[in-house]
């Protein structure tokens, strides 16, 4: 995946996935040390590291994103940036849990305004691109994923914990918005000019009726489907079902990460020579064919290769479904952003789904409540190629 000779905005701009899955990582994998330190229950430490962030986003980011639409885009991702940084350093120094909790409400529209308004401008600066660029976008992502257990692991060396990795992360990401400060942004995306005497209230009742754009919306949010709630569940099915120890757990969780991250350089060139679409109903059908080897492996060694065969084509799902949702809205990334908030709630649903199906039925059949990702995104990408085809 070559990154040389881009243009200093972009490279700038697909380095913000990195940054912001580095230090979000920060939060879940120093859950322990934090639930300790405080003595929280199980519920409330899962609130506050997962829940309270989900929430304060639904409330406060679609205004803020509607806003990016009206007016530069630099000033709101900056300032996430520099919001995004201050918050981390406050939970690294902070002795209170109260400030703490707080400021994990927070981080999740500081992270709404930096790294989604990051991402809409880039596919709005850059809009002839769109599908390799979200490639990149997830590969830089993938990237900051394995970064962040590889810095606990060099901070416990030095017993160090997880105040001090907050602590590093918002240094690093308040001189990463010094970056982007001096990087020089369009003003607004060419394709909004016209559309900003629209009233926005007027503007999103337009957009809802688009049933394109929604869709391509509920198929970006099935993305998150085979991320974390795979990885969680998925652990707990290696330890339970296959009797894997800790270090097998992780290495076989790792496999997965360097399967996308080996599917995503590979989309990145294929991309030149085939459709979008053809390459999305692929990846579904991979990804289908993959999983339910993987749960139906018996060992440590098959479930570590379905697993980073798995990767390879789940990684590949997101960027291709976003990208078309953003050529459904051209020129108002924000309201897209906005409007993707309505399944916010299916956030919140979904684990506690897949929790009582695990205490009812067993591990298995809740991991397989997650092939609605590759199956609805086949069945969308597959319509949209018979309506091209007319």
């Amino acid at each position: 995946m070559a990154f040389r000779r881009l243009p200093t905005l972009m490279l700038a701009l697909l380095f913000v996935d990195f940054i912001d899955e580095f230090s979000s990582g920060v939060g879940p994998i120093g859950t322990p040390g934090l639930r300790a330190e405080f003595a929280l229950r199980y519920s409330v430490a899962a609130f506050v590291i997962f829940t309270g962030p989900r929430l304060a986003g639904l409330i406060l980011e679609p205004p803020l994103f509607l806003l990016a639409d009206r007016h530069p885009k630099k000033w709101f991702i900056c300032g996430g940036f520099v919001a995004m940084g201050l918050i981390d350093l406050t939970i690294g120094f902070s002795t209170t849990f109260v400030v703490v909790a707080a400021a994990l409400m927070l981080s999740g529209v500081a992270s709404g305004a930096g790294v989604s308004l990051s991402q809409a401008a880039l596919m709005d600066t850059y809009p002839a691109d769109r599908e390799r660029l979200m490639t990149r976008w997830v590969f830089m992502g993938a990237a900051g994923d394995l970064a962040t257990p590889a810095l606990f692991w060099l901070l416990a060396l030095f017993a160090l914990g997880w105040r001090s990795a907050f602590m590093i992360t918002g240094a690093m990401v308040l001189v990463y918005s010094v970056v982007l400060l001096r990087q020089r942004f369009p003003p607004q995306a060419p394709q909004a000019e016209d559309d900003d005497e629209i009233p926005i209230l007027e503007a999103l009742r337009l957009a809802f009726r688009d049933r394109k754009l929604l869709m391509w919306l509920f198929a970006s949010w099935t993305c998150g489907l085979m991320d974390e709630l795979l990885v969680a569940f998925g652990a707990l099915h290696l330890r339970d079902g296959l009797g894997a120890d800790s270090e097998t757990r992780s290495l076989i969780l790792m496999a997965m990460m360097a399967g996308a991250l080996l599917g995503l350089a590979l989309l990145d060139r294929l991309l030149a020579r085939f459709d979008p679409l053809k390459l999305l109903t692929t990846s579904c059908v991979g990804t289908t064919v993959s999983y339910l080897a993987w749960l139906s492996a018996t060992d440590p060694v098959s479930s570590g290769f379905w697993i980073f065969s798995s990767g390879l084509f789940i990684g590949t799902l997101y960027p291709l479904a976003k990208a078309q949702a953003y050529r459904a809205l051209p020129g108002r990334s924000g309201m897209l952003n906005a409007i993707a908030h309505v399944f916010t709630p299916l956030d919140l649903l979904m684990p506690i789904a897949m929790g009582l199906i695990a205490d009812r039925f067993g591990l298995l059949p809740a991991l397989a409540l997650l092939l609605l990702q590759p199956l609805s995104l086949f069945a969308i990408a597959l319509t949209q190629l018979r309506t091209a085809r007319q």
